[in-house]
């Protein structure tokens, strides 16, 4: 059978974060079915994209080919998913000669898949994404979410918890998101594996997501949702490994004064000392979206945290 179940992913694992019913297996194809709760959210009715992406990557580790490192191209699309909806969960490996997977997942009724995802071995591991400037403690912390799945600090499921932030510069915007720099985020980690000892790459996905996210954010002053993003993983990160994620905005499409997509890259870090040593990078485009703005502007806490970004 092309999937094999790992025990250690809080995904797919004995207690899974994402419950899946197999529909179809073979030695190249694997069909299941999922649905969306309140533990996936992002913006307020939606599931965070990481979770899909996330689980793309969970298939990909547990089949267990293409090796490290990878390039994984995700493209959204389709009428779009809301808590509470099913979906359909495609892996297919048919015609590959290099392991490379094709991952769909579709809502229940639609043709065209709500996320898309080729995993391919990376044929250039030389890194697009930017450099850390090392202004580590000037920086302004951005609000958060109740619920969400990456930033929200009053869930009643474990969650990622993380607090991004803007640093100001001349030259760039940059916004960065530490991972165990606080010994309570490896305590955290123990929700979020693949293995015993090895940091899920969803995780790593869903905190690059709406990092990158946000520096696209601080650009425009609009918030989007996730049309592309490609992102190559260099290595397995390890548990107890200190992680510094960092993204900027690289631009916009569509008229300047009323953009409608913005672009931007990113990259994680594995912190040694004073050493950074890349261990993911990437890149993406997001799709403005008024109603998410003003979702921001209503949702974001602390309350009234919100007003000095759009300045």
């Amino acid at each position: 059978m092309l999937l094999r179940q790992n025990p250690h992913s809080f995904l797919s694992g004995q207690d899974p974060f994402m419950p899946m019913e197999v529909q179809a297996q073979s030695d190249h194809q694997y069909l299941g079915k999922i649905q969306f709760d309140l533990r996936h959210e992002g913006f307020v009715g939606i599931p965070h994209g990481g979770i899909g992406m996330g689980l793309c990557l969970d298939a990909w580790r547990n089949i267990g080919a293409p090796n490290y490192p990878v390039t994984v191209n995700f493209k959204f699309g389709g009428s779009g998913i809301s808590i509470g909806d099913e979906a359909f969960f495609e892996i297919n490996t048919a015609g590959s000669c290099d392991g490379s997977l094709d991952v769909k997942i579709t809502k229940k009724g639609d043709k065209k898949p709500y996320l898309r995802a080729e995993i391919t071995p990376s044929r250039n591991v030389e890194s697009r994404a930017p450099a850390w400037l090392g202004n580590y403690e000037n920086f302004r912390a951005l609000p958060y979410y109740r619920n969400c799945f990456v930033c929200g600090h009053a869930r009643n499921e474990p969650g990622l918890q993380r607090r991004f932030r803007v640093h100001d510069s001349p030259s760039v915007i940059q916004v960065t998101a530490p991972w165990g720099f606080d010994s309570e985020d490896f305590d955290r980690a123990e929700f979020f594996l693949i293995s015993r000892d090895e940091l899920h790459p969803a995780t790593l996905i869903s905190i690059f997501d709406e990092n990158t996210a946000w520096a696209g954010f601080m650009l425009t002053k609009s918030a989007g949702l996730s049309v592309r993003v490609e992102f190559s993983l260099l290595r397995p990160v390890g548990r107890h490994e200190k992680l510094l994620f960092v993204g900027e905005p690289s631009g916009i499409r569509g008229n300047p004064t009323a953009p409608r997509f913005f672009t931007a890259h990113g990259a994680i870090f594995a912190v040694n000392g004073s050493g950074f040593e890349p261990v993911a990078f990437g890149r993406g485009e997001w799709i403005i979206m008024k109603q998410y703005t003003d979702q921001i502007k209503k949702n974001l806490i602390p309350e009234n945290d919100w007003e000095w970004i759009f300045t």
